[in-house]
Parts: structure tokens; sequence; C-alpha cells
């Protein structure tokens, strides 16, 4: 664990969570950018003055390594004890990738970034993102332990370091196989479960069809990011926030446009679901989705 003393927010956080999702991740998660799309951010960062990072004009392959970071427990050199409670803040607090670095010391290299971070009882997890050179030299090497660089008020993750003598003796990053035997992560697959149980909620509430439930499933396990609002947010959420609004009847609002082919659905859709359907599967006509119902 090391402490930082300054903190320099970014001045448009929804900008960066678009620039981490096409670079490292954005928690955890990475979608394909075309180059139009990365030098439109790369122009958007340039004109708040703020520094373009290398992977947005250099596309980078990425390597993700399932990592322990931290422990609850007392660290008497600094004065404090942390609690799983601790963990948790930090975990919820966690938005923007940070770097990782080596002994706590700044470096023109680019290693790879922290893009996710997790709170499991006692411990502090998360996932980190390495450059395929950085990936392959870390393997060779065996360098996997790790440290934790905090903000002053302990409560914040500022970086991660590969070091010699991680304070919490097992902090480390684990192999690739290990890496994979938990894919998908404990988050990601807590995370789909919560998706499903509010789904089976909104069956019982009547603001879902019982016929529907299979298909907003499979939406909700997709780890897809998608722009929406000039932000980024995971697709499961989106698709959860359009049921939530739906009204809780047993009737549909809207009959879906009618054209030529499949196009001419014969069901009722709400205004939001025709649209939500239309962006993100265009390849499924409207009358395929509403013969599920």
């Amino acid at each position: 664990m090391n402490a930082e003393t300054q903190t320099t927010p970014a001045e448009d956080p929804g900008l960066r969570r678009r620039v981490a999702a096409a670079g490292p991740g954005y928690r955890g998660l990475r979608r394909a950018f075309s180059d139009a799309e990365r030098d439109r951010l790369a122009a958007a960062l340039e004109a708040r003055d703020e520094a373009v990072p290398r992977y947005l004009t250099h596309p980078t392959a990425w390597t993700d390594r399932r990592a322990k970071l931290f422990e609850a427990g007392a660290y008497p050199d600094k004065g404090v004890r942390l609690t799983a409670a601790d963990l948790d803040a930090i975990a919820q607090r966690f938005d923007l990738p940070v770097p990782v670095l080596i002994e706590h010391a700044k470096s023109p290299l680019e290693i790879g970034y922290l893009t996710q971070v997790e709170a499991l009882g006692d411990e502090l997890f998360g996932t980190v993102a390495l450059t395929e050179a950085a990936d392959a030299l870390l393997e060779r090497s065996g360098a996997r332990r790790l440290s934790v660089g905090l903000s002053a008020d302990l409560g914040e993750i500022k970086e991660v370091s590969i070091v010699r003598q991680p304070r919490v003796p097992d902090a480390q990053m684990f192999g690739a196989t290990f890496a994979a035997a938990l894919d998908p992560s404990p988050m990601a697959a807590r995370a789909t479960d919560d998706a499903c149980r509010r789904i089976d909620g909104f069956v019982r509430e009547g603001r879902l069809a019982p016929a529907q439930a299979d298909l907003a499933k499979a939406i909700a396990q997709a780890d897809a990011v998608v722009e929406f609002d000039g932000d980024s947010a995971p697709l499961r959420d989106l698709l959860l926030r359009m049921i939530e609004r739906r009204p809780p009847v047993g009737l549909f609002a809207e009959t879906a446009p009618t054209g030529a082919g499949d196009e001419a659905a014969a069901h009722l859709l709400l205004p939001e679901e025709a649209a939500f359907y239309r962006r993100h599967f265009p390849g499924v006509s409207l009358d395929q989705i509403a013969r599920r119902k």
C-alpha cells in the first residue's frame, strides 16, 4: 500500500469512460471503435487540453489478468486499520482505469491499467489489462507481485505497482490458466444474476411478458458496453432501465412499424422497445422479436 497526496479528477468523466472503453477497458469491458471514432475521441481530449493516451492513436492488444490487490487488516506503519467495509467502499468508488507502475514510480512506459475492482469479503480483487509486450515480459520474468497506491484518505486507488516485496504477501496477478478459470469474474457473474432476478421481478410486476423473459436474460448476459446519451454504459443496464420505465400493464402501447418482409411486425411494442432493438440488434427483425412474446 502506498498513499498519494494529490488527485486530479478528469474534467469529463463521460469522455474518459469512452476513451477507456476504446483501450484497456472501462470497468473491465472493452468495445471496438473505428479509426474515425478514435480520432474524434483524441480530438475531444486535445480540445480540453488533456493528454491523449498512446493506445487511442495506436490500437493495442491487451491481456486481462485477474489479481488480488489488497486485504483488510491493520497497517501500523500507516496508523490505520482497513475493514471489509472499507474495501467495499474503495471498490464502489473505483471508476476510471488507473496505471500499472513499477515500484510506485512513474514511467513513460505503458505497461497496463487496472480496469475493474471488486471487494469479496476481506479481500480486494481486480482485473489488470496489460499490453502484449508487458504481459510477455512479466510472464518471462515471473514478476507478478502487486502493491496498491491509495489516495491520502485511503479511499481511492490511484495506481497499482509491480513490486519485489508487496505489503500483502499474496497480492499478485494470477497466471493465464488461473485467470481463465475465473472467467467470467465473480463481479460479472453477480451482475448477470442480479439482472436475471430483476427480469423475473419485472415479469411478476407485469412490465414484461413471460415469453420475453428468456430473450431479456440473454441480452443481460452480454458483456458489452454501448454509447448512450453521451456516455458509455453496460448493455444490461440500459435493458433494465428500459424495462423499468414500462408501465405494469398487459397490453403494448404501439404497433411496430410495418414494412416489407419480416419488418411487418404484427405484434405491439413500446416505442423505447422498438428503438432499443433497432439500435442494438439491427440484424433481427422486429417481427421475429415480437413472436417471442
